[in-house]
């Protein structure tokens, strides 16, 4: 009777277990699955290419036929406070963008190219009450010979050694008064460039409106002419010694205010070890149809020195500026003290200035702090 029951038991049991799958059902299930899955990709990928026919050209594309095209700028923020050392400097404190700048770059396999830079900050040591965007250079070059390059558009005029120096790499925040004064900035013209001796020996000559930067007029006949000559007369392991002439002629307006400026300068420029440093000297002379001729010039000079190695820099400078050789007391003189630490080179550095100025006038030893922020993009 015992055992009738347990049989019975046993067969009321087994209808609650499943069977176990064999290998053959479970490979067939994994194949089925995997076939399912293959033909939803097939589905979803047909449906990703028809959209993606459907969408526009890329945002950033060559729309010429330049073998190369890039797009690059950098941004210089900047803060003060003190005195105004030079007419150039308001009196008050402030914070500004003092450069922000977008270039695009190109070039052709033909041997052309061209540079687009548009700027977006203060663009200058003013007070500007609104900043506006507005052109710095536009210009397209033929690069085939090494010895006469042409340039055509606006851009630097070959005039002066301080101003020729990219904004990114000056040694100080400023540039010295002289410089600012003298020298001739961007103009809309054409200049043929060239050099040779492996680089040791340059020159630039161009022909310009001279009615200064985005200015597409010319107020007579005739043009402002500009020329320079550089070389590097001494290059050994320790010791390199760089020097340059530079002169213009500009025949301005007519009839009564009429005049004609004549500029020339030189400069000298060294490097030895961490050591390194430049002397520039400038002078124009303007004749006036109507009145006396008046002569301005000015001089800077600046040594530098790398504290750490490509990490630390000082740098000091004298400028004086004479805006009438013929009038007494009317000079400005600064003195220029400035650190700076670069933290990845000139993409990404810090600057801090203090100018000890004397300017014309009756207030002397204007002292102002500048500090500055360099980001190249």
């Amino acid at each position: 009777m015992k055992t009738l029951k347990s049989t019975g038991l046993v067969l009321l049991a087994v209808p609650c277990f499943a069977a176990p799958a064999t290998v053959e059902e479970r490979l067939a299930e994994m194949e089925a699955r995997l076939g399912a899955l293959a033909s939803e990709n097939a589905v979803l990928r047909q449906q990703l290419d028809s959209v993606v026919k459907k969408q526009a050209d890329p945002v950033l594309a060559p729309a010429g036929k330049e073998k190369k095209l890039s797009i690059g700028g950098y941004m210089q923020m900047q803060a003060e406070t003190g005195d105004a050392p030079d007419s150039r400097f308001p009196v008050n404190d402030r914070f500004l963008v003092r450069r922000a700048r977008l270039t695009v770059k190109g070039a052709f396999a033909e041997h052309f190219d061209f540079t687009f830079q548009s700027e977006f900050g203060n663009g200058n040591m003013s007070a500007n009450v609104d900043y506006r965007a507005q052109l710095t250079d536009l210009f397209m070059r033929w690069k085939k010979f090494d010895f006469a390059t042409v340039q055509v558009g606006q851009f630097k005029t070959p005039y002066g050694y301080e101003q020729l120096i990219s904004d990114t790499k000056n040694p100080f925040i400023e540039r010295s008064l002289p410089n600012d004064r003298l020298t001739l900035s961007r103009q809309i013209g054409a200049m043929v460039v060239g050099d040779f001796l492996d680089e040791r020996l340059s020159y630039s000559v161009g022909a310009f409106n001279g009615n200064r930067v985005n200015n597409g007029g010319n107020d007579n006949e005739n043009f402002l002419t500009v020329g320079r000559v550089a070389g590097v007369p001494l290059k050994t392991k320790a010791l390199t010694v760089s020097a340059g002439a530079n002169v213009f002629g500009s025949d301005d307006s007519a009839g009564a205010s009429a005049v004609q400026r004549d500029g020339y300068g030189f400069d000298v420029q060294f490097k030895s070890g961490r050591f390194d440093g430049a002397v520039e000297w400038l002078s124009l002379t303007s004749n006036p149809a109507s009145g006396a001729d008046t002569t301005a010039d000015g001089w800077s000079a600046h040594v530098g020195y790398m504290i750490l190695a490509e990490k630390l820099r000082a740098g000091l400078r004298y400028e004086t500026y004479d805006p009438d050789t013929g009038v007494s007391a009317d000079e400005s003189e600064n003195w220029t003290l400035g650190l700076t630490y670069f933290l990845k080179g000139d993409d990404l550095k810090f600057s801090l200035n203090y100018v000890l100025g004397d300017p014309a006038g009756a207030l002397s030893s204007q002292g102002r702090l500048l500090a500055q922020a360099q980001l190249i993009f």
